[in-house]
């Protein structure tokens, strides 16, 4: 398997030490190495049984070594398994883990009222949840002990289809700073009272599952026509007062080339629209298209440059900024205020770091410096530890409503009317059996819980084999 391969362009091995992957096929764990050819880098990697492959990780502006930066590393979680079997088999986390956690996803059911094509948790039809309200406190409160004051993400299947959602709501909004939805929307665009009380339970915002501005986007994604649904449940969230992020996933050919319009949706839609989430999609689960035509991947720097060509110059490339906690190569950030003429102003200030640490506005845990540190530094610097939770207050303060609380002063007012402002264009660019660096891997600070008592990195337990055969998720 040779993804996009430039055969006849000069290569050259790149002086980075001790890579490992896995082999596409049976999900062994190899060494690797990383090469360029032109503006692209490639992960290789021999597999004894079933021969070379070659995925590729990067392509373009940026380029790979300028977008590299230092970064903050928290203490480590406590491990939970031990290191036998080897990366990434024996997750939860192991020892070798050397991230702490940001954001924890909690599946709360199997079934789903779609059944895309593209569903990484391979999820539809009427599978039994298989837990109940009085279950989930327990879990709740062994995800706190394990990760701390993470964001809770409820997700799925499709959440909405649990009765019991407002109930855990309210539950974790007592254990968590911030607790957000992960839904396909075609509840909340249909039942009229779901967002009010979701909203009235302490929901903090919803991940809007929204991949275009058309409906035959959503045909060959998701299968039906979707959008209608999708901005009355956009509608009633706002009715509700809730705050939205839309979250499509990006296919080359599909809606790689409708990224301007659904920015321009997005501020057309602001406050309540707090921004875009953009995740290229991945060869997990059941994405079959994926299997069929790797082409339709998107890399970090592709899926940067395709928002700022399709902004009319509201987006520049000297706005993004790479993130502070989890690995470089695995997301982007744009932050901006909103004029009222609709003009994005960059919150990012010009020696790098994200604003002012004044302004209630800070996007990010601290850079190099304030508390970070290169790669290598000490894992117990307490700096690192506040730099962790400065990147959950940062997506706290970003996604969540702006109202000032009752009773604040002048100045609380002006730092709610400033985060009503906010609109973040953000991306991940998660790992799959094609292009996983099991060094990434091991500094992933997004997790799902798994019960009794494990927390595993996202890109691992979706991790799928071009066979279909998944590593971690229902085995």
């Amino acid at each position: 398997m040779k993804t996009r391969s430039l055969a006849n362009a000069p290569e050259a091995r790149l002086p980075i030490p001790e890579r490992q992957s896995l082999c596409p096929v049976c999900l062994k764990t190899l060494p690797a190495e990383l090469v360029r050819r032109e503006d692209s880098v490639f992960l290789l990697r021999t597999c004894p049984e079933h021969g070379e492959f070659s995925g590729l990780l990067w392509k373009g502006e940026p380029g790979f070594d300028a977008w590299a930066r230092p970064r903050n590393t928290p203490p480590r979680l406590p491990a939970a398994t031990a290191a036998d079997k080897g990366c990434p088999r024996d997750c939860g986390p192991c020892p070798e883990h050397r991230q702490t956690a940001c954001t924890v996803l909690f599946e709360i059911t199997r079934r789903c009222n779609l059944n895309c094509p593209v569903c990484f948790a391979s999820s539809g039809g009427e599978q039994a949840d298989g837990l109940k309200v009085e279950d989930l406190g327990q879990r709740l409160h062994r995800i706190r002990a394990l990760a701390g004051e993470v964001v809770l993400q409820f997700s799925g299947g499709e959440p909405t289809l649990h009765p019991g959602l407002p109930e855990m709501i309210r539950l974790a909004r007592s254990l968590f700073p911030a607790v957000q939805l992960n839904t396909n929307g075609v509840l909340l665009g249909r039942d009229a009272d779901l967002a009010r009380i979701l909203a009235d339970s302490g929901l903090s915002w919803v991940f809007l599952q929204f991949d275009g501005t058309t409906d035959d986007i959503h045909m060959k994604l998701r299968g039906r026509p979707l959008l209608d649904v999708k901005l009355e449940a956009v509608r009633r969230c706002r009715e509700a007062g809730l705050p939205v992020v839309l979250v499509p996933t990006l296919a080359a050919g599909v809606n790689d080339k409708d990224l301007g319009n659904l920015l321009r949706l997005g501020l057309s839609l602001a406050p309540t629209v707090r921004g875009l989430h953009l995740q290229p999609m991945t060869l997990s689960g059941r994405n079959l298209p994926g299997r069929e035509n790797p082409d339709s991947y998107l890399t970090l720097p592709e899926t940067l440059q395709a928002v700022c060509a399709q902004s009319d110059g509201l987006v520049r490339p000297e706005h993004a900024f790479a993130p502070c906690c989890e690995h470089e190569r695995c997301s982007f950030h744009f932050r901006y205020r909103k004029t009222p003429s609709g003009k994005l102003i960059p919150l990012r200030g010009p020696e790098g770091e994200c604003c002012s640490p004044h302004s209630g506005l800070d996007a990010c845990c601290s850079p190099a410096g304030e508390g970070g540190r290169a790669e290598g530094g000490s894992l117990a610097d307490p700096a690192g530890a506040d730099g962790a939770r400065r990147a959950v207050e940062a997506v706290r303060r970003a996604w969540e409503a702006g109202e000032a609380a009752g009773g604040g002063d002048a100045f609380d007012a002006f730092i709610a009317k400033a985060r009503s402002e906010i609109f973040s264009i953000t991306c991940m660019a998660f790992q799959d059996c094609r292009n996983v660096e099991l060094e990434r891997l091991r500094g992933c600070c997004v997790f799902v819980y798994v019960h009794p008592d494990r927390l595993v990195p996202f890109c691992a337990y979706n991790m799928t084999s071009l066979d279909g055969t998944p590593l971690h998720r229902h085995v």
